[in-house]
């Protein structure tokens, strides 16, 4: 059963305006989705927001919430499924847009709860070692990665003293 409490099978004939979006003839999912598409999209001033978290991807994550910067919805943690929905992996949707590859997906509260929890758990203690202590010739390879997009624009502003970096959390 859908939240309306008509069954999901069941054809949606006429689905009335919603937010300005025009009625809809078809299927339930069809008609959600494109609702949503038009409420993401209904004017510039969304692109435009988009457009400038893309410029600047650290700012597409929120306190209580993070963007998703190829469709703009907004979500507590972006989801393996919704990547998918976009053709992307993790790994792709963070290269594409510049974040660090040890970014995690989600809100700051989200982060900040999964941390604690981890503590909470001793989560530290089970992990029995660390690879570059373990493998020396790890430790020789290191520094031989690419700078993210993210981490470019952080050192730039703590080199010209605009602003305090970005917070991790």
């Amino acid at each position: 059963m859908s939240v309306t409490g008509t069954p999901l099978s069941m054809p949606l004939r006429l689905l009335a305006p919603m937010n300005g979006a025009p009625a809809i003839l078809g299927d339930r999912v069809r008609a959600a989705a494109a609702v949503r598409r038009a409420g993401i999209f209904a004017g510039s001033a969304s692109r435009r927001a988009l457009s400038e978290l893309r410029a600047d991807p650290r700012q597409a994550v929120q306190q209580d919430s993070i963007h998703c910067l190829v469709c703009g919805g907004v979500f507590r943690q972006l989801t393996n499924t919704h990547l998918r929905s976009h053709g992307l992996t993790a790994d792709e949707y963070k290269r594409r847009f510049g974040y660090n590859r040890g970014r995690p997906l989600m809100c700051r509260a989200l982060r900040r709860l999964y941390a604690d929890r981890a503590v909470r758990n001793g989560l530290a203690s089970r992990i029995r070692q660390r690879p570059i202590l373990a493998r020396p010739e790890l430790r020789r390879q290191g520094g031989a990665r690419t700078i993210a997009l993210e981490e470019l624009l952080t050192r730039r502003e703590a080199r010209q003293g605009l602003r305090e970096p970005h917070a991790a959390f």
